[in-house]
């Protein structure tokens, strides 16, 4: 038997499957400012948004509160927290991101809580930043602590 020669591109069967996984409408936003947005495919150009729900979600010049996503791509925008299981970055900000795959060529970020990390990422919170700030909060909270029990105590004591 001989064997059928496709000429078929593998990536275009592979895109069509992926633009059948996506659930939802395809919505684009541009330059305005909303509150909610839910859909398959969100594109947001020169817009800010409170929260947007998605199956794939692609930021330019754009912002956003809370977003929650399967694939996230953005460039020269900023986000204040995001949950995405893959996310690309050219050029952005986001305050805490939860990822399972992110690649970044510039993301600046207070904290990042992903599987796998590619490119430049400025973390505020690095794990040994974080575990000196816990260790400065203990000592704080043992410090005030025995602050309060010791005046309890001379309060106490004058009273009988």
């Amino acid at each position: 038997m001989a064997e059928e020669k496709s000429d078929a591109n593998p990536l275009e069967e592979a895109a069509a499957n992926l633009s059948e996984d996506l659930e939802g409408e395809r919505i684009e936003v541009k330059g305005s400012n909303v509150g909610t947005i839910q859909g398959g495919h969100v594109s947001m150009t020169d817009s800010a948004a409170r929260s947007v729900q998605a199956q794939a979600l692609n930021m330019s010049n754009a912002a956003a509160g809370f977003v929650q996503t399967k694939s996230l791509d953005m460039r020269e925008a900023a986000i204040g927290f995001s949950a995405s299981e893959q996310v690309t970055v050219q050029s952005g900000n986001i305050g805490f991101l939860a990822s399972g795959r992110l690649k970044a060529e510039e993301l600046c970020t207070w904290l990042v809580v992903a599987g796998k990390v590619e490119g430049n990422v400025k973390a505020t919170f690095s794990p040994l930043t974080a575990l000196a700030m816990g260790a400065g909060f203990g000592l704080v909270v043992m410090l005030l602590r025995g602050l309060f029990s010791r005046s309890r105590g001379s309060e106490e004591e004058s009273r009988q």
